[in-house]
């Protein structure tokens, strides 16, 4: 599951030899300790997701779920730190591409030009 919150972009994935475990992973250095701030983050830079902490199923998801019902935003583009440029490439980079290949979206100009040229 990826999961891209107002704090950083997240990967959970299912332990594959410990059932009550997920993966907690990222691509970016300290998303996981703005979500999980007792999390014990590794990094290994040979792996996609170079960081990736081990946490207990339930406690992910008490944690998912908090940031659910902790919504006040009504755009959620509207509502990332400014500051965290890559981040905000990125969250912007998916928002254009999910709306680029949901649907027919012609009559929006920016949706034609490469990424690189906005």
């Amino acid at each position: 599951m990826w999961i891209f919150t107002q704090k950083g972009f997240l990967s959970i994935v299912r332990h594959t030899d410990k059932p009550n475990v997920l993966i907690v992973r990222s691509r970016f250095r300290g998303h996981i300790e703005k979500i999980f701030p007792k999390a014990r983050v590794e990094e290994d830079g040979s792996r996609d997701y170079r960081f990736r902490a081990e946490l207990p199923a339930n406690e992910v998801s008490e944690v998912i779920a908090r940031l659910v019902s902790e919504i006040g935003y009504d755009n959620f583009k509207n509502s990332l730190d400014m500051s965290d440029q890559g981040y905000m490439d990125c969250c912007l980079d998916v928002y254009h591409s999910v709306l680029r290949n949901a649907g027919d979206f012609s009559q929006f100009d920016y949706l034609r030009e490469e990424p690189n040229e906005r």
